[in-house]
């Protein structure tokens, strides 16, 4: 149910009013910064952590990365869907099409699955506690503050979804059927444009963690055919991204200076 604060130029929509005093602790400084915070538990983690082959066989460690990837496909795909499935109300308004149906912040629980699928390809017990503890806390403490803002933002139109008794971030299967009704329209180019940058940073990871994993395992010689292969791949998939990424931070960076 995560929102996003217009742009001062432009006008609130219709009986929306902005907190009468803006937010200020914990929450917001984690909210602020948190796509910022991976950045020092990879470093960790790559200092100081190895992955492992389960069982010492190759076979495992494939169904292993399948599953890893499957996980993160399962995450992207609650992105996209909560995106695609509410494109009319964007990034501004109650949320309550699509997934919304199902749990109330389907970005987030897209996120953490993601970092799963990811950190079951790396597949290191202390990884587990060193990135999804810290992320369930993040985001149980981000999410509070956004609810306590939503309520005060969007009053009895957000007390109504609130009624529905929609679960944070476990999906209240009983409401599958509506979830589905209410996905189309979908709009695919709005979601895609959300999303593409997540997606090509996952997949180039994983790209890049195969590489990581065949030399700690083979040694940089034995693994360098692999290692290139498999660097040209992420390579590939980022390059876009950075391509189209650019020009939108420096977009970002305009409005935010308009604002102040």
């Amino acid at each position: 149910m995560a929102i996003e604060p217009p742009p001062s130029a432009s006008p609130l929509p219709p009986g929306v009013s902005l907190p009468a005093h803006p937010q200020t602790g914990l929450g917001v400084w984690l909210r602020r910064y948190r796509r910022y915070m991976p950045i020092p538990l990879i470093v960790i983690a790559a200092l100081w952590l190895r992955p492992t082959m389960p069982g010492a066989s190759p076979l495992l460690d494939a169904l292993l990365d399948i599953v890893g990837v499957l996980v993160c496909m399962l995450g992207q795909w609650f992105r996209l869907w909560a995106w695609g499935s509410n494109a009319t109300v964007g990034k501004w308004g109650v949320r309550d099409r699509g997934p919304y149906a199902l749990l109330q912040h389907p970005l987030y629980t897209g996120n953490f699955l993601i970092a799963a699928g990811v950190v079951i390809v790396f597949n290191n017990a202390w990884g587990y506690a060193l990135f999804l503890a810290p992320l369930a806390y993040l985001y149980y403490v981000i999410t509070d503050m956004e609810e306590q803002r939503m309520q005060r933002r969007f009053g009895e139109e957000y007390h109504h979804y609130r009624e529905q008794e929609t679960p944070r971030f476990f999906p209240a299967l009983r409401n599958l059927g509506a979830a589905i009704r209410t996905t189309l329209p979908f709009g695919w180019k709005f979601a895609w444009r959300k999303e593409y940058e997540s997606c090509c940073g996952w997949i180039a990871g994983i790209a890049a963690l195969q590489a990581y994993e065949g030399i700690c395992w083979r040694g940089w010689e034995a693994n360098w055919p692999s290692t290139v292969r498999w660097l040209s791949v992420a390579g590939l998939i980022v390059l876009p991204s950075l391509v189209f990424g650019i020009p939108k931070s420096l977009r970002r960076m305009k409005q935010r200076r308009q604002r102040r």
